[in-house]
Order: C-alpha cells, then structure tokens, then sequence
C-alpha cells in the first residue's frame, strides 16, 4: 500500500547531527541500567501496591533530580473506584505563551508476576534519562509524562488525554513502550498475522535481513509525520538505516481504514498502548517500541528482567528523542 510505505528519511540538519552525536556521548548506559535494576519488580496500584509505591517514589525523586518539578495526578478507573495517579513533570520558568508543549510519556505499572524491565522499566529509565540529557531551550517546551494503570486498559493515558485535550493539547505526543529489547539472532523476529498485507515494503526488508529483531518501530499517523520521521533519522544516523522501520497506523488511512479495521487483524495491534488514547482524541502521537511480544520471549514473563535488555539501543532512542524534541520547538 502506498500510503502504508516507510516515507523517506531525511539526514538530519547538520546542527542537529551534531547535537546528536554530542547527547549520544551523555548518556551512560551504566545509568539506564541501574534505573531498570531499581524497578525491576512487579508493581501496580492493585497486584503490588507497594512496589508501585517504591517506584513512584524514585521516579519523582530522579525527576526532581535532574530540575524538573513533579505533580501527582490522580485519576479514578472508571467503573471500579479504584484510583491511580500519573506524574506530571515540567522545568520550572518553562516558556509561556508559546503553543503547546510537547509530551513525552511511558507507563510504570507491570502485569502480575513480572518484573517489567522491558515493559516498562526501558520506558521509564529513557524518560529519566531524557530529563537529564534534554537541552534548556528544549525542556522549556516539553513535559514528561509517567502513565499509571496502562496494563489494566490505559487508563492513566486516557485521563490525561481527556485532560489535555480539553485545555492545553499538546503538539505531539511520543510514548516509549517496550524499547530495550533487541535480538540479532536470524528468525527472532514475528510480526501479526497479514501484516504484509499493509506493509510490502517494509516486510520485505525484514525478510532479506532474515528476520532479525535488532530494529526499533515507530507508528505514527500521518498528523505526527514529522516527530516520526525526525526520531527515525536519529536512529538511522546512529545505527544505520536498518535500525529503524516506520509504520502508519493502516487504520489512518482515508477510506480504507474502516474496512482494515474488520478485515486486518494486524490493525488491532496499533492499539496496545498509551499512544492510543491521544489518537482517539485526534492529538498528534508516535508510539516508539521494540515490538513488545512479537520479539521478546520475556514479555509478561517472570524472565522480563534488567540483564536480557540492550541498553545501547535505549540509549541511541534517547538521544534521538532529544534531538527530534530540539527540532519540533525550534519550528
């Protein structure tokens, strides 16, 4: 499908290349490490309230660390009573009266019996190590964002979305979901069922790579071409053209959406995660991902832990987000 191919990516301006190069030297995995060694557990508000407690606690705490201000929201699951809470973060004397912010987001709760280092701990230690990294002239733009209850139907995603849509919406929303986990090894990578159907082109180039899940996935609709294309550049520069693939939302697509909806089980696996709340709400929103369960054996497993995860590769995310983010507020 044409309106499904990878668009093309551009090399970044020769300023931002050079930034790149100078946040990627920032970051010490040794640090993305530890912060994925201190969540590795299993947390949530329901299963594990007090892991969630320790690691709301620290997440805050290296927010504050690095100069940004942390708000809690809380949110009731509608239907249940049961209540969560998103951190909300923000530099202080940010820019006023300039459009909206951009928001970067990744959720912290786990499913019951995992300790979560993929999902979400690689979210969370990105997000925290994005704080730290993020230029002054960016961060003034940005909020960050830590989803609660994402696990049991995105439900700290869709409080906030709710939120900001109905006041200050912001330009583009990035979520990083399951982002630390890569496999070089020939066949270890699966895609949903029919995905070639809505995706030649970038089928075929995993399969003359033979199937390698050593790439990290955008999806994107076409309202967030731009932050997509911009974070796809940034992997490409630092990990060559096939560390990246770039995937429209087949449900975007004007007229054919509604039939891939009933026709394409694929579609249905745009859907997983906090991006999807945004897009329901018609806000601009990549998900950033390492394709979760379709590579990572792991995945919702006692054996999701700190030492199966690729901490360059979270790294090279991190960075790219910082220099996309530093493109999109500079216009």
């Amino acid at each position: 499908m044409v309106l499904t191919a990878q668009p093309r990516l551009r090399a970044l301006p020769a300023a931002a290349a050079r930034r790149l190069v100078d946040l990627r030297r920032e970051i010490e995995t040794v640090r993305l490490r530890q912060h994925v060694e201190r969540l590795a557990e299993p947390r949530g508000r329901r299963h594990a309230p007090a892991a969630m407690d320790r690691a709301e606690a620290y997440v805050a705490r290296e927010l504050e660390s690095a100069d940004w201000l942390v708000r809690r929201r809380p949110f009731t699951v509608a239907g249940t009573g049961i209540a969560g809470a998103n951190l909300l973060a923000h530099r202080p004397g940010r820019v006023s009266g300039r459009a909206p912010d951009l928001l970067v987001g990744a959720h912290l709760d786990t499913v019951p019996g995992s300790p979560g280092a993929d999902d979400n701990a690689s979210g969370v230690a990105g997000l925290l190590e994005l704080a730290r990294i993020l230029p002054a002239e960016s961060a003034g733009r940005v909020r960050l964002v830590v989803f609660d209850e994402e696990e049991t139907g995105l439900h700290g995603a869709r409080a906030l979305a709710t939120e900001l849509a109905a006041g200050d919406r912001p330009t583009a929303v990035v979520v990083f979901e399951c982002v630390g986990y890569t496999a070089a090894a020939a066949g270890s990578q699966r895609l949903p069922p029919a995905a070639a159907l809505a995706y030649p082109g970038q089928v075929r180039r995993l399969r003359r790579r033979g199937w390698r899940g050593d790439w990290t996935l955008i999806a994107y609709r076409n309202d967030a071409l731009r932050p997509a294309r911009l974070l796809g550049s940034g992997l490409a520069q630092l990990g060559g053209p096939d560390a990246v693939v770039l995937a429209r939302d087949p449900l975007d697509i004007p007229f054919v959406g509604p039939l891939l909806r009933r026709y394409l089980p694929a579609a249905e696996h745009f859907a997983r995660s906090d991006h999807q709340p945004f897009w329901d709400l018609g806000i601009p929103a990549i998900q950033v991902t390492d394709t979760a369960d379709f590579r990572n054996p792991h995945y919702h497993r006692p054996g999701d832990i700190p030492g199966t995860l690729d901490y360059e590769r979270l790294a090279d995310i991190t960075a790219a987000t910082a220099v996309a983010l530093g493109e999109l507020v500079a216009g």
